[in-house]
């Protein structure tokens, strides 16, 4: 019996959504690379809460593609820790992951917003992680391409959700 090819897991969600919490849960049990594209914005200086140009997200975007491509080539699973608010990000990724052999599967969060809202509010006051500007907020929120036919979207809307396709992922590997 040959072992599964590796899996490369793209979290997919509004900010604060809990997109971040997710992708460690993960990663840890799956023995995968966590990739973050707020820690390589850190990494080059940037506050992803803050306005930052679209070429420099692309940079970043692309930054992180080689970053899974590598980890894949080694034989090893990769969660991307992003919103993946375009299709198209969306696309790059599962594409990564089709040269390299490599399964591909999108856990969309579908948090509801007053639950956003109110994580983004608290941490406002409590500022346990960078924040998010409200305008930033808004203009990410009116951009949002929602996942809808996309067949590896796995919908993660409770938390037993996501136990559930984990222990089901753990189950054949």
């Amino acid at each position: 019996m040959s072992a599964r090819p590796p899996l490369l897991v793209a979290t997919c969600g509004l900010a604060f959504s809990g997109k971040s919490t997710l992708a460690r849960r993960v990663a840890e049990p799956l023995a995968a690379e966590l990739v973050s594209l707020d820690a390589l914005n850190a990494e080059r200086g940037f506050d992803g809460g803050s306005v930052i140009d679209d070429s420099e997200w692309e940079r970043t975007s692309w930054m992180a593609v080689d970053r899974v491509a590598a980890v894949l080539g080694q034989g090893r699973s990769a969660v991307v820790d992003d919103t993946f608010s375009h299709r198209f990000l969306r696309d790059r990724f599962r594409a990564c992951a089709h040269k390299a052999g490599a399964r591909f599967a999108i856990l969309f969060i579908d948090t509801p917003l007053a639950i956003i809202e109110a994580r983004i509010a608290a941490n406002a006051l409590t500022r346990a992680r960078p924040g998010i500007e409200p305008e930033v907020f808004a203009h990410h929120r009116a951009r949002f391409q929602f996942p809808s036919s996309e067949a590896e979207v796995v919908r993660i809307a409770e938390p037993g959700d996501l136990d559930c396709w984990l222990a089901a992922e753990l189950a054949t590997t």
